[in-house]
């Protein structure tokens, strides 16, 4: 007798969750990258993959699953979510603190709410939500409070929003800040991050100066503390995004291609800034007398040597293009003529200059 039929009601399957937990159980304790680690073994052993030789670097965009906001709404999101974790943790204690407009402003999420239109009128609502923030936060972190709420993570992040957003003046009043700069990078590399900025008198900001944290600091969503907001311009386009970058390092021998490592870190954070780590994991995985590919964003005459020198690693890539070079009088790279097999270089008199020689460690 042919069995029954299943159907999806009865078919047991498995639950929704069970491959969302999995990716949980995975990003604690960098347990991804402990069973990479695992995988390559096993390839070495089989002999697919070498530790010698020559491998390559890029980076790539993680998007974070979280809404782009502005800065009203992200203040108003991120109260909201405070509350919410709040009315789950101890719902009798913080009916005591709650009135009837915080019902308006923080009962449904941020992106549905109409904001005041008119640069004054936006800020005097920020500072309304910043004054009921301040008001819990002064609750929270109060004798009578219950310590356990202050180590919730929602208020931990309205802490660190409250700071990034907000600024106290001489006389005690809560301040809106003051937009980031928009000015070019280059204009900026010189200046001290704010953070290392000596204070005004009394301790207090100069007001002029009270303006958010750049990118690489500020909180952008209260679902994803880490995320942060970047920019990437490039000489054909530009490229906006709220996550993380990924560098991703696979062998480029005969053989088949595999990814190795990989090194996730900010989204403002540049190329070159992660290249020492990639470098460490991959001695601590056992590569060696490396020849490694990379792109112009890895490359700078420091990060050759530092990569020969500390870690016996062939740095090659692009030289990067000077995008100001019509602004300045004189020659450029591309009037220089090399010689890589007998190592010299010819200037455009065409005198030749004597062979270079390799940097020794």
């Amino acid at each position: 007798m042919a069995a029954a039929a299943r159907t999806p009601a009865d078919d047991p399957g498995f639950d929704y969750s069970v491959l969302s937990e999995f990716r949980d159980r995975m990003a604690e304790g960098d347990r991804a990258d402990g069973l990479l680690a695992v995988m390559v073994d096993h390839l070495v052993a089989a002999g697919l993959v070498k530790r010698r030789g020559a491998v390559r670097t890029d980076s790539t965009h993680v998007l974070a699953a979280v809404r782009t906001l502005n800065r009203a709404e992200l203040v108003t999101e991120t109260l909201r979510a405070a509350l919410e974790q709040l009315s789950w943790a101890d719902e009798d204690w913080l009916a005591t603190l709650v009135t009837a407009d915080w019902a308006e402003r923080y009962g449904r999420p941020a992106i549905y709410h109409r904001l005041p239109r008119g640069k004054t009128a936006l800020e005097e609502y920020a500072l309304q939500v910043g004054a009921d923030g301040m008001r819990l936060l002064t609750a929270v972190f109060s004798d009578r409070a219950p310590p356990r709420l202050r180590l919730l993570p929602q208020v931990e992040i309205l802490r660190q929003v409250w700071v990034q957003q907000y600024w106290i003046d001489s006389c005690g009043r809560q301040r809106w800040r003051r937009p980031k700069s928009t000015k070019d990078r280059l204009s900026r590399r010189n200046m001290p991050r704010r953070a290392a900025s000596p204070p005004a008198a009394a301790g207090r900001p100069d007001p002029k100066k009270a303006s958010v944290p750049w990118a690489s600091m500020e909180i952008v969503s209260p679902y994803d503390a880490q995320a942060r907001y970047c920019r990437k311009l490039t000489t054909s386009s530009s490229k906006e995004w709220i996550g993380y970058r990924d560098h991703q390092t696979e062998t480029c021998d005969e053989g088949p291609h595999v990814i190795v490592h990989v090194a996730t870190r900010p989204a403002p954070e540049q190329d070159i800034d992660a290249l020492e780590q990639i470098h460490q994991d991959l001695a601590r995985q056992g590569f060696a007398d490396l020849e490694h590919f990379v792109d112009a964003g890895y490359i700078t005459p420091e990060s050759i040597d530092l990569a020969a020198r500390t870690h016996n690693v062939v740095l090659t890539g692009p030289v990067r293009a000077d995008l100001r070079a019509r602004e300045h009088p004189g020659f450029t790279k591309a009037d220089f003529t090399p010689d890589w097999e007998a190592c010299t270089l010819t200037c455009p008199r065409n005198v030749t200059s004597h062979p270079w020689k390799a940097t020794q460690p």
